[in-house]
């Protein structure tokens, strides 16, 4: 297992502080959108799941009850697995649902343990730099990982790729060739993409409806240029 980084306890405690339970239109769109396409990607429905940062397990529970996985969600955050937990426990998919703490950069978990790994909230943990070192090992021999990244030629992300330059000295996850890089250094070999949340331009809390609506047709023309989020498919090649 890898070493946890120095900044654990930060990361830790940046996250415990940045939990937001409210169920808006936003998020409810959001997650509505990142399974569908997430499954579209993806060829298989069944077999062992790893979900990387399953926050208050909304996304665990959307997989779930769309396919046969049985999914294991862990996240930094106590608070929140401890609101993914009664969550699972309401749907009553505690029987191939699992929430437990967990560090992206030291997994507890066996060699080869799990057919898929998703990670997903915009800023995923499987995108923090270094951390596929460990995603590999844990991922079976063609095994897949899918992952989100913010894309930071969306117009509505522009103004804040660059302050990210500026502070992060070019980060790797600007382009899908800094993407391949990165991860093709752990035997991960990009597969597929797509492109989607691509929210009307006011962003007001309308119905979910609205969002999805405006995402499969103009946003759907528009999404290279309006879509926030960039969600990559990765096959593992490790022996």
């Amino acid at each position: 297992m890898m070493t946890s980084p120095d900044n654990f306890e930060k990361r830790k405690e940046k996250w415990e502080n940045k939990q937001d339970n409210r169920a808006d239109s936003v998020r409810q769109a959001t997650f509505i959108l990142t399974v569908k396409n997430a499954l579209e990607l993806l060829s298989v429905k069944s077999g062992k799941v790893l979900d990387i940062g399953c926050g208050f397990g909304e996304l665990a529970i959307l997989l779930a009850r769309n396919t046969d996985f049985e999914i294991t969600g862990f996240d930094i955050s106590k608070p929140a697995v401890e609101v993914a937990r009664e969550n699972v426990r309401k749907t009553g998919l505690e029987d191939r649902i699992k929430v437990e703490e967990g560090d992206v950069y030291c997994l507890k978990y066996d060699d080869c343990s799990f057919d898929v790994v998703v990670s997903f909230g915009y800023v995923s943990a499987a995108t923090y730099r270094g951390a596929q070192k460990e995603i590999a090992r844990v991922l079976k021999p063609g095994g897949i990982l899918i992952c989100d990244f913010i894309n930071c030629l969306s117009f509505y992300k522009i103004f804040s790729s660059l302050i990210r330059i500026l502070k992060k000295n070019s980060p790797y996850y600007l382009s899908l060739p800094g993407i391949r890089r990165e991860f093709e250094k752990e035997g991960l070999i990009f597969k597929r993409q797509r492109f989607f949340n691509t929210y009307p331009p006011l962003n007001l809390n309308l119905s979910p409806r609205i969002f999805l609506a405006f995402e499969n047709t103009l946003g759907w023309l528009l999404k290279r240029c309006l879509a926030r989020v960039r969600l990559v498919c990765f096959l593992s090649i490790r022996k």
